[in-house]
């Protein structure tokens, strides 16, 4: 084989190694979408929920409750009663993970986004926000108090 012949038998391998990996992803993507959940209505707020303001800025997470106190870095819940957080940020984008409730929710300037829970157990449980946020991204971490 001359030259010209091992480039075009080098080139003709690539390429159908290369489409091969491409149709192979291509299938794995689809079968797998296909189940995914849909979100729910983030504009419905359940009967019974209680519902608690939530401001994240850089670089703590503000609290309003329906009596209009506030809390800093510290979010009070009781056992057993529901809750729907309202989340929203003032500067950049933040996301307050709660991960003993596995609750994730994005706080996007001009875009409220709310999460509704019932927490089940009393105790202390730390949250954070888990979207870099800036030099003090670390800051951003607090204590939900589950009370009875």
């Amino acid at each position: 084989m001359n030259r010209r012949q091992v480039e075009y038998l080098f080139t003709a391998v690539v390429l159908i190694v290369l489409i091969a990996s491409a149709l192979a992803n291509l299938g794995y993507v689809l079968g797998h979408t296909q189940n995914i959940p849909q979100p729910a209505d983030n504009k419905t707020v359940p009967a019974n929920s209680t519902v608690i303001q939530v401001l994240g800025y850089q670089w703590a997470w503000q609290f309003t409750y329906s009596n209009n106190t506030t809390s800093t870095d510290t979010l009070y819940v009781t056992v057993g009663h529901e809750y729907t957080l309202q989340v929203t940020s003032k500067d950049v984008i933040h996301d307050l993970l709660i991960p003993s409730l596995g609750v994730q929710v994005y706080a996007v300037p001009d875009h409220p986004n709310q999460v509704s829970f019932e927490p089940e157990k009393t105790g202390k449980y730390i949250f954070e926000c888990v979207e870099y946020c800036g030099e003090d991204h670390y800051l951003m971490r607090g204590y939900m108090v589950v009370s009875p």
